[in-house]
């Protein structure tokens, strides 16, 4: 027990705030408190994580509780296992420590630093600590005293943080995200390989498309999100291991076609599930008679057949205030699209960096963009437009869903971009 040793350590605090540690800020999404408020090991009471940049040399504050028969002075070491490799290290010391006092709790005057770096690569770490003090007496008899063990979870992650990252807490990262980027990432360097292997973890995380929650803490709370809080989660995730990604926010244009004048449309549609659903979720979805368009052009006075069925659908509405959020990565002069919603691959676009203006443009069907991601991703359009005689209206508040037709299949499209 505690009570019954001379001397031990009690506590030792990695995010303790002095520069150039190259500790990175972990937050609980709880609590929305930093973990380094208080050290993360406390003895018999506390073991919360740390995390570093790769290939950083960490210090740590070290607290001691000694009672009685301890020197005044006396040399601090820790030894453990190699992270990397075997064979066992001294991790710390000898570091000389001079006690205030022969008993009582002493936290030691300054950050104690380790001998040598974490390993210089993105990964998860075990590391095990057996702490000693040695001093020799007046007599020249050397002696060696056990201050107990330590174990601590350490993370090394990619590279520096930015500071005002979306859906973060300035200068750090939710504990969760941190973890499973860094397990999902270890070993890897290239941006793209960082990002595609982020994707691919997502389903981990069991948290799921269609509800409601916009920012990342809040995501992490109720167990999933919309795309504005899916985007922010993988940019805190791609941050997390230095890579920088950028977000955009599709919108659809409510534009009258070109070629008939009576077609204005009124929102994307997505069918899939979205991630971690097994059908669409039933907060956000729209549950209707969709009137699919079979065949696309037509005139006001042509017949129109339609297939007519219940159908549950995402719609993202045209206009300002509603859209679809991305991200992309730039790298090795291709684009790439990141869509955490409903996508498990990037998808590779032969065009540049959409510009987050918000100034609206047209896609003819050819578009890269429509290509290779929108006739998939929203494979329908929903539109008011006037066919079989009657006008097919879209008010989604009154159930009136217009008349859908396959994106494809419509010759041009408005869309616009923010940020």
């Amino acid at each position: 027990m505690l009570n019954a040793e001379p001397l031990a350590v009690y506590s030792l605090h990695f995010d303790h705030g002095d520069t150039g540690n190259g500790a990175i800020p972990l937050w609980d999404p709880i609590t929305d408190a930093r973990l380094g408020a208080l050290p993360e090991w406390i003895r018999e009471h506390r073991a919360e994580p740390a995390a570093y940049v790769r290939g950083s040399r960490p210090s740590v504050r070290v607290d001691l509780l000694a009672h009685h028969f301890v020197p005044d002075t006396f040399e601090l070491s820790a030894f453990g296992p190699a992270l990397e490799g075997p064979g066992s290290l001294r991790w710390v010391g000898p570091h000389p420590v001079k006690l205030e006092r022969t008993a009582g709790w002493t936290p030691l005057p300054g950050p104690v630093a380790f001998n040598r770096p974490l390993p210089n690569r993105i990964g998860q770490h075990s590391l095990e600590l057996q702490w000693y003090a040695e001093w020799t007496d007046d007599r020249g008899a050397a002696h060696r005293l056990f201050l107990g063990g330590s174990r601590h979870e350490l993370h090394t992650t990619g590279a520096p943080m930015e500071h005002g990252l979306p859906g973060a807490p300035p200068a750090g990262a939710y504990l969760p995200i941190l973890r499973w980027s860094s397990r999902w990432c270890a070993g890897l360097e290239n941006r793209k390989d960082i990002c595609d292997a982020i994707l691919r973890g997502l389903p981990e995380t069991r948290l799921r498309y269609g509800l409601p929650a916009w920012t990342v803490r809040h995501m992490l709370l109720a167990g999933g999100g919309m795309c504005g809080g899916w985007t922010q989660l993988f940019q805190q995730a791609a941050n997390c291991q230095g890579v920088t990604v950028e977000g955009r926010t599709l919108h659809l244009v409510s534009t009258r076609d070109s070629g008939t004048g009576e077609v204005r449309w009124e929102g994307m549609l997505a069918a899939a599930p979205g991630l971690n659903q097994f059908e669409p979720s039933r907060l956000t979805r729209f549950l209707g008679r969709f009137h699919d368009c079979v065949r696309y052009p037509f005139s006001p006075n042509e017949p129109v057949e339609l297939l007519g069925r219940h159908e549950a659908r995402y719609c993202f509405l045209a206009g300002p205030d509603d859209g679809h959020s991305l991200n992309f990565l730039e790298e090795g002069g291709r684009l790439y699209l990141y869509d955490p919603s409903f996508r498990t691959e990037a998808v590779a676009l032969d065009m540049p960096l959409p510009e987050p203006d918000g100034q609206p443009m047209t896609l003819g069907p050819g578009a890269a963009f429509r290509r290779s991601y929108l006739h998939d991703a929203m494979p329908w359009l929903m539109g008011t437009l006037r066919a079989n005689g009657r006008l097919w209206e879209v008010d989604v508040m009154r159930g009136e869903f217009g008349i859908t037709v396959r994106t494809e299949q419509v010759p041009e499209l408005g869309i616009s971009w923010t940020r």
